[in-house]
């Protein structure tokens, strides 16, 4: 799996879910837009219910606009809607209705769109469901507005069995904001990337150059097939997740912070991937840095 620790690039903060007055939200896009600046991010993609809001004439030198859409199709087996959001998508999409929801991931692929699963939890799916799906980046790993909401908006469950089950996809943190309460700027991933352009940040985002965060910020990772090292800044927990019960979870037992751990592997293990959670409970989650049998993607 690609290491963005080891690529070449800049890091550039952004966020893949959020909402304007065009749907649902609160705000209008240029009020959205102007407070994700002020908050020290550098890209943001618009993803108003069932239409593309129109703002990449907002992108400057130093912010990327992103046209995103999302859109909910089909009913899950407990009767739920599945929601699918999409970025680098046309500015035109009639969206289809009484579509079917890989109909729906395929839909959006074909308008240039890159998908990711919203919200697992908070929509009700079952891991049958997840599993069925292909041609999609990943799921939302953290969702603000689901988890200051209604307390669903971790999926990091969803997530390992995806992995147990060998079926490689990006974690993503996201706010989802729609701002009718304090659901925004608590979520976001951190992509290494030769430059702050459309292109580029989709390619990384792409090859799962980025790790997601809710506040801690992670420094280094290196991985040599057997030992993991990681670097952070200061947490209380570093978790080492593996599949099944394999893995560590590594903590001081007088609760002192600390910025540095390391695992070393059985050599058993499915795939890894590494939280790291700070004192407030906020979470930095990396991609997975293996996958057994798995060397292609998308």
């Amino acid at each position: 799996m690609p290491n963005p620790f080891r690529v070449e690039g800049d890091w550039y903060k952004g966020n893949l879910h959020t909402h304007t007055n065009n749907s649902d939200g609160e705000f209008s896009p240029e009020k959205v837009i102007e407070g994700y600046k002020k908050n020290g991010y550098d890209f943001l993609a618009i993803t108003d219910h069932g239409k593309v809001t129109e703002v990449e004439e907002y992108s400057e030198e130093k912010f990327l606009l992103l046209p995103g859409i999302e859109i909910g199709v089909d009913k899950s087996s407990l009767g739920t809607t599945y929601h699918l959001v999409a970025i680098n998508v046309e500015k035109k999409i009639e969206v289809p209705r009484e579509i079917r929801v890989q109909e729906g991931i395929d839909f959006l692929k074909e308008k240039g769109g890159e998908v990711i699963l919203a919200h697992p939890y908070w929509s009700g799916l079952t891991m049958e469901e997840l599993l069925s799906l292909e041609r999609y980046l990943g799921i939302e790993v953290y969702n603000s507005t689901c988890l200051r909401g209604i307390g669903k908006g971790l999926s990091s469950i969803y997530w390992d069995a995806l992995l147990a089950k060998g079926k490689l996809n990006w974690g993503f943190a996201v706010d989802d904001a729609h701002f009718h309460y304090a659901d925004g700027y608590k979520g976001w991933i951190m992509v290494k990337s030769s430059g702050l352009t459309k292109e580029r940040i989709i390619s990384s985002i792409k090859k799962g150059l980025f790790y997601s965060s809710s506040g801690p910020r992670i420094k280094e990772v290196s991985f040599d097939g057997k030992r993991v090292y990681v670097r952070s800044s200061p947490v209380k927990v570093i978790n080492f997740i593996c599949d099944d019960a394999k893995g560590r979870s590594i903590w001081n037992e007088k609760g002192r912070e600390f910025s540095e751990a390391e695992f070393e592997l059985k050599g058993k293990e499915k795939y890894l991937r590494v939280e790291c959670v700070n004192k407030n409970g906020e979470t930095a989650w990396t991609n997975p840095l293996f996958l057994e049998g798995r060397e292609d993607f998308f």
